[in-house]
């Protein structure tokens, strides 16, 4: 009789439970990779759809837009200006007859034990609004430093101390430059009054635009000025002496950066062209099928980008900047047609692209349909993934446990036979049998 003990249960368990599973197994790990496959590439299509709408929002901010312009001065360092893409093309004179500058006192031979002795209370005001100091209690000019920089309600006063000839002073300086936020000192204690003097004068900025004999004349509380001139803001550094040339402000377009800001939209678009041509293709014999292919809501936005570049706004068009679209909806630029343009008419680059219904704004508007972080489609096919990422998680826990299960009963199946055939093989065995 043949010898059965050799059998071994968990193996045999181990192996045809794998075979009762193994369709299911495989079933699901083509699930999976799909599932995978369809969430890195949601993954790539958000992070480049992300990406464009980050590179339009640079493009279109307020402050700055396509078009780049830039200010030059005649004289160095008298004054800094920065310009917006709104600023026009210009030449500006300018005379400064006074900086802005912010008050300061200084307390002269005022000691500790002055400040020590003072009883009632010190009042200081600026702009309207003022702080009392209770003296009673103040040790030092330390401590009346103190005293008034941590008081509740300052109106704007810092207070320090400044060593100088071998003594220390007390200094009240007002935090804002310009007339308007002089400090004022009423109610002060016997023992301080009239050690008080003027470091610095309360005053506005004052700049003519023009001479200062037939010029208009500007006033503002700082140095700078946001509104002088559409678009620049200036900032003077220095004032005229008597007989100094006017400040000269050359304001113009600049070409290479504007060319820049068009190439940065050129290549961010083509990146984006590029990325949805490829998770949208319908492949071939030896090209992969895109995981978007027929996905009508991406083909929609592709279409939608397309019809955009070809829209006139405002009787503007792309091509009109030198920028063009080849066969597969890429830009490229004509940089000689764009410095041409650039020359003759430098804001229409502006009304095109950065309007209240320029192409950047629209072109961030069709993003909305996909990237919403409420509603849009991108957030519903996430959601629709983690549940199908859920289901395939609770089918695999049930094929586990139908292994288990099955694992379990061909075992016991197997270790009874085993048990049967043992003693089999021992009664033969007494019989001489085996």
């Amino acid at each position: 009789m043949t010898d059965f003990s050799s059998i071994d249960p968990q193996s045999m368990a181990t192996q045809l439970a794998g075979f009762d599973v193994q369709t299911l197994q495989s079933q699901l790990k083509t699930q999976k990779a799909r599932l995978t496959a369809q969430q890195n590439a949601l993954k790539s299509l958000k992070s480049n759809l992300t990406d464009f709408r980050t590179a339009l929002t640079n493009l279109n901010k307020s402050s700055s837009g396509m078009l780049k312009t830039s200010a030059s001065m005649s004289v160095e360092n008298m004054a800094t200006a920065t310009t917006t893409s709104d600023a026009r093309k210009g030449t500006y004179n300018l005379f400064i007859e006074q900086l802005a500058s912010s008050h300061q006192l200084a307390y002269d031979g005022l000691k500790d034990d002055d400040v020590k002795n003072a009883t009632g209370s010190m009042t200081i005001e600026l702009n309207g609004k003022s702080i009392d100091i209770d003296m009673d209690g103040v040790e030092n000019l330390a401590g009346l430093a103190k005293a008034i920089n941590g008081k509740d309600g300052n109106p704007g006063v810092t207070a320090s101390l400044v060593r100088t000839g071998g003594e220390v002073r007390l200094m009240l300086s007002s935090d804002k430059s310009g007339a308007e936020n002089a400090i004022t000192l009423t109610g002060e204690p016997a023992a301080m009054s009239g050690s008080v003097r003027t470091i610095s004068a309360a005053q506005d900025a004052v700049v003519y635009l023009g001479d200062q004999a037939s010029g208009m004349k500007i006033t503002n509380s700082t140095n700078t000025f946001t509104d002088l001139i559409d678009g620049v803001t200036l900032e003077v550094n220095q004032a005229h002496k008597s007989g100094d040339a006017l400040l000269r402000i050359n304001v113009g377009v600049d070409s290479k950066e504007t060319e820049s800001q068009v190439n940065a939209f050129v290549s961010a678009y083509n990146k984006l062209v590029t990325s949805l041509g490829s998770l949208t293709t319908s492949g071939t014999s030896s090209t992969d099928r895109g995981a978007f292919a027929g996905d009508a809501s991406i083909s929609s936005l592709r279409r939608e980008l397309n019809s955009m570049l070809r829209t006139s706004i405002d009787g503007l068009d792309i091509t009109q900047f030198g920028l063009s679209a080849d066969k597969d909806g890429k830009l490229k630029l004509d940089s000689d047609k764009l410095k041409e343009k650039l020359t003759d008419d430098p804001g229409k680059l502006n009304a095109l692209f950065n309007g209240n219904d320029g192409l950047l704004k629209k072109m961030d508007k069709s993003m909305d349909r996909l990237l919403n972080i409420s509603n849009g489609d991108i957030k519903s096919r996430e959601e629709t993934n983690r549940r199908r990422e859920t289901e395939l998680s609770d089918r695999s826990d049930k094929i586990s446990t139908r292994y288990d299960t099955a694992y379990n009963r061909y075992l016991q199946q197997f270790t009874r036979m085993q048990s049967v055939l043992q003693q089999m093989n021992n009664t033969a065995s007494m019989f001489g049998l085996v």
